[in-house]
Parts: structure tokens; sequence; C-alpha cells
């Protein structure tokens, strides 16, 4: 994604956030609820969640982990909001499962990310993040659900956006339903203990999970 022309990215980052700005707002809410002090950000990209939170709550520290070029993006952008002392950069492949997350959040943070990827491969992050989460870790899936809208356009709107995303992405990203990723959350150890069906007006629900 890094290396995409400008005005590629600039295209593509517009349509990605175009579907998770309107959630973040009450998303903050259901997140800051419980004070976390150290949040990491998986799948950080361009760091605007992570800077939404700072904006949020003044004492919040952040991590954001995710590939090298995604971090040099989200570095830059937090470099020019003079935010380095508050965010810090960890360099992971996260498809990589010798490469683990590092032990210590108080929340962890994964907003339209899981769903890049295969089932057996979502299982294999959220192993990675168990092993990193403490049993107070408080843990926060973002996605939009094929079976939790409003509408039935809106279902098969989705449904199409998932063939998008399994032909021209990498072959095996989708749109999940909440029924699919309640079981492997459950297979990676982990349990959901919330969720926040369509927060605000958006078409996103919130799991909160913690270790099993």
């Amino acid at each position: 994604m890094s290396q995409l022309p400008s005005q590629v990215q600039k295209s593509w980052f517009e349509f990605d956030h175009y579907y998770s700005d309107d959630a973040f707002p009450y998303a903050l809410d259901i997140v800051f609820k419980t004070k976390p002090k150290y949040l990491y950000d998986i799948g950080g990209n361009t760091g605007k969640w992570s800077f939404a939170c700072c904006l949020h709550d003044s004492d919040v520290k952040i991590k954001i982990l995710d590939l090298p070029g995604q971090l040099n993006v989200a570095k830059a952008n937090a470099t020019e909001k003079g935010l380095l002392d508050r965010i810090d950069f960890h360099e992971i492949n996260i498809l990589d499962t010798n490469q683990l997350i590092p032990k210590g959040p108080d929340a962890v943070w994964m907003s339209q990310f899981l769903d890049c990827f295969s089932e057996s491969e979502i299982v294999n992050i959220l192993k990675n993040v168990r092993q990193a989460s403490s049993e107070d870790t408080e843990i926060y899936i973002l996605e939009t659900f094929i079976d939790n809208q409003k509408f039935p356009a809106a279902k098969h709107c989705l449904t199409g956006t998932s063939l998008y995303f399994t032909f021209i992405a990498n072959g095996n990203s989708k749109m999940y339903s909440i029924k699919v990723m309640e079981r492997l959350v459950a297979e990676a150890g982990l349990k959901v203990v919330e969720t926040h069906p369509l927060i605000g007006d958006s078409y996103h629900t919130i799991l909160k999970c913690k270790v099993a």
C-alpha cells in the first residue's frame, strides 16, 4: 500500500476511512470507558485511530503495530501532529507466527483489520493477541458484519465488497458474519464479553473480548 502512487493511496484511504470515520466517535466512548493507559493499534495504517485516541484522552499512550511501509506513513503523520511522545511504533508481519506481539497492553484495537485475512489466519492473529494480553486486557474488534445490518441492501453491498476484496486484494479476505467471528474468537482462546451493534449511524459492530 505504501508503495502505490500518491493519488492511488489517497483514493484508497478515502474509501477505507469512509466506512470507519463515522464509527470512531462512538467507538472512542466505548473503548475509553475503562480508561486504558496503553493501547495497541494493530494494523494502524496511517494512524488515524491512534490520533483520535490521543485527542480523546490526554493520558493514553499508543503503540501502532504494522508493516514497515505503513509505519513510515503513520510515523510521518505523528511527527506532523507532534505526537511522537505519546505514540511508538512496532514493526511486525502479523502473519508470521514467529513474530510475537509485545506483552503489556491495557487495550488492543483492530479496526476493519481481521477481514483482510482467512479464518485460519484470523485465529493465529488472535492467538498472538492473547499471548500478549493479561486477564484484564480488553480486546476490541470493529467490523462491518454482513449478518448484523439494518437493511437487506447493506448486507448485499457488503457481500459485493467481499467479492472485491477476495479477488482484488489477497485472495482470501472477506466480510465475515458475526457468528463466524465469534467462533474464531473462541478458537483463539478468547471470549466475547460485550457486543455493541451498529454503533452510531454506521454499519459497524464492536466486539469486546477478553482472555477466556
